[in-house]
C-alpha cells in the first residue's frame, strides 16, 4: 500500500508539472512577442475635453494604435474608410463584428495606420502604412445579421497578411485585465474620423478626432429610458445624458478604440472598448454611445488568436 501511495504521489506531480510546462509554454506561444512597449504614445495625447461630433482635432499620432480599415469590393472601386479599429499586436486588428456586414472576406479589406488626415496625401511627411488582411474572425456569438435586435458579442479580431513595422506614428495599445471594470465616472476616450454633424447621413472628417466620455454606471445605463435590456454586462455605456453636450461615438468611429489610462504611477492606455452602437444620428436624449467591453472577451481573444496561430502556422 506504501509503495502504492508512493506512485500515486509521483504521478500527481508529475501531472502537476506537465501541466505547469504546458501553461507556460502555452503563455510564452502567445504572447512571447507582444508590445512590451504598448500604450506608451510617443506624442503625447492632449488629455482635456475635446469632442467628436462638433469634435476637436486629436495632435497627429497621439493615438498611434488607430486603425483606418479600408475595403473595396472589386478592383477598380478605390478602397473607402468603413471602420476603425484598434492595433494590439503586430500582426493583429481589434475591431467590431458588424463592421464586416456584408463585406467579410479578408481580401476585400485592408488596415492602414500612422494616419492622421483622412486623405493621408495631406500628411506631410506622411506616416501612413496600410496592410493587407489574411483573415478575419468575428465573434461565433455574434448573431446581428439574423436579429437585428440582439448585437451583443460585437467584438471581431483581423489578422495582418505581414507585420507592422512599429514607429512613433504606429505602436500598439495594452488589452485590460480579464474582467476589469472600468469605474463610472472615469473619463476615457473615444477616437475617430465620423461625422461631426451628428446627423443622419454619416459624413467623415478630413483629421483624426477625439472625446473624453465619462463612463455611466450600468445600473443607469440599462434603464427603460436609457438603452434598458438593449445593455448587457458586457458593453460599456459612456457619454452624457443631454444631447446639448454634443459628444458621442458616431457611425464612422464603429470598431474604434475607447482607450482608458491605466491605474498606476507608469500611466499606460488600454483599450477598454470597442465601438458598437449607439443612436441613429449619434446624439440624442438618454441614448449615450455603447462600447463593447474588451476585458469581458479576453480569454474568447487568447483563445483565437491561440487557434488561429496552430491552424495556419503562424507565429505571434
Amino acid at each position: 500500500m506504501a509503495s502504492l501511495g508512493r506512485l500515486l504521489y509521483y504521478c500527481i506531480v508529475l501531472y502537476m508539472f506537465a501541466l505547469l510546462v504546458g501553461t507556460l509554454h502555452y503563455t510564452y506561444f502567445l504572447f512571447s512577442d507582444w508590445p512590451e512597449n504598448c500604450g506608451n504614445p510617443a506624442v503625447k495625447p492632449n488629455t482635456a475635453t475635446p469632442r467628436v461630433v462638433n469634435g476637436e482635432e486629436a495632435i497627429p499620432h497621439s493615438w498611434p494604435w488607430q486603425v483606418s480599415m479600408q475595403a473595396s469590393p472589386m478592383f477598380p472601386i478605390p478602397y473607402m474608410h468603413g471602420c476603425g479599429g484598434s492595433l494590439i499586436h503586430e500582426e493583429w486588428i481589434l475591431t467590431a463584428a458588424h463592421c464586416f456586414i456584408p463585406l467579410n472576406k479578408p481580401s476585400y479589406w485592408r488596415m492602414c495606420l500612422g494616419k492622421h488626415h483622412m486623405n493621408s496625401s495631406m500628411d506631410v511627411p506622411s506616416a501612413e502604412a496600410c496592410y493587407k488582411v489574411d483573415g478575419i474572425i468575428r465573434h461565433e456569438g455574434f448573431v446581428y445579421e439574423q436579429d437585428r435586435t440582439d448585437i451583443t458579442n460585437d467584438i471581431a479580431l483581423v489578422h495582418l497578411a505581414k507585420p507592422v513595422n512599429m514607429t512613433e506614428e504606429i505602436s500598439a495599445i495594452c488589452l485590460p485585465r480579464p474582467g476589469a471594470v472600468v469605474p463610472a465616472g472615469t473619463a476615457c476616450f473615444v477616437t475617430g474620423w465620423g461625422d461631426e454633424k451628428g446627423g443622419q447621413k454619416s459624413n467623415l472628417i478630413t483629421k483624426l478626432n477625439q472625446a473624453a466620455l465619462p463612463v455611466i454606471d450600468f445600473q443607469t445605463c440599462s434603464k427603460p429610458a436609457y438603452w434598458w435590456d438593449t445593455l448587457r454586462p458586457s458593453m460599456i455605456c459612456a457619454g452624457y445624458e443631454s444631447p446639448d453636450e454634443l459628444k458621442s461615438a458616431c457611425q464612422g468611429d464603429s470598431g474604434g478604440p475607447f482607450a482608458c489610462e491605466a491605474a498606476g504611477a507608469n500611466t499606460t492606455w488600454e483599450v477598454h472598448g470597442v465601438v458598437s452602437f449607439g443612436p441613429q444620428g449619434c446624439i440624442k436624449d438618454k441614448k449615450p454611445s455603447v462600447f463593447t467591453r474588451v476585458s469581458a472577451f479576453s480569454d474568447w481573444i487568447a483563445n483565437n488568436i491561440k487557434k488561429f496561430i496552430y491552424e495556419n502556422g503562424k507565429k505571434s
